[in-house]
């Protein structure tokens, strides 16, 4: 009977280990990472820039569990045009009501490249105006030791979420936000 008990104990730590070393956290590097949008309308297409304040995302490749967020800074986002930013942060984000965004992951799919590049898939939710949205991230990750570089695009629909839109007479708005992620961090057991 106690040579059962050693067997399923070994066959236990066998799988728990496997388990554990597919467990990983990446900490995001704020100060690498960077996020743009890019906005049409019927004179020019808008860019901008958002500040990520900071991150962190726990993920399992093996079950497909993910936790952790991303948070970026809403009162810091710039376009380059001081009325519009005015205008934006008053009128369309809220900034001072809303100061933050932030992505949720809750589940990942594809195969984190134990060097090289891969791809990935997390979904999540994001909390933007005070409300939380489903989205999914595609992600195009590189691996070097320790260090993952990850990027992604995603579409927010602003005006869909409850954000106004800032058209007006014949200046006409998309009212959809392409959204870049290019995201740095380390990752850890």
């Amino acid at each position: 009977m106690s040579k059962a008990w050693v067997l399923v104990g070994v066959a236990w730590l066998g799988v728990t280990s496997v388990a554990m070393a597919a467990e990983q956290t990446l900490r995001i590097d704020p100060t690498a990472s960077a996020v743009s949008f890019t906005l049409r309308s019927t004179l020019h297409q808008v860019e901008g820039r958002m500040v990520v304040s900071r991150g962190e995302i726990r993920f399992d490749t093996g079950t497909g569990e993910a936790s952790g967020e991303v948070v970026l800074d809403a009162r810091q986002i710039t376009t380059g045009n001081e009325e519009r930013d005015e205008k934006m942060h008053r009128k369309v984000i809220e900034s001072g009501r809303f100061p933050e965004i932030v992505f949720a992951a809750e589940q990942v799919t594809g195969d984190l490249p134990t060097s090289g590049e891969g791809r990935i898939e997390l979904r999540g939710t994001v909390t933007v105006h005070g409300a939380g949205h489903p989205v999914t991230l595609t992600a195009r990750v590189t691996r070097e030791g320790d260090h993952l570089h990850a990027v992604a695009a995603v579409p927010i629909p602003y005006v869909e979420w409850g954000m106004k839109d800032p058209s007006v007479l014949v200046l006409r708005v998309a009212k959809e936000v392409n959204v870049a992620l290019d995201i740095d961090g380390r990752l850890s057991p």
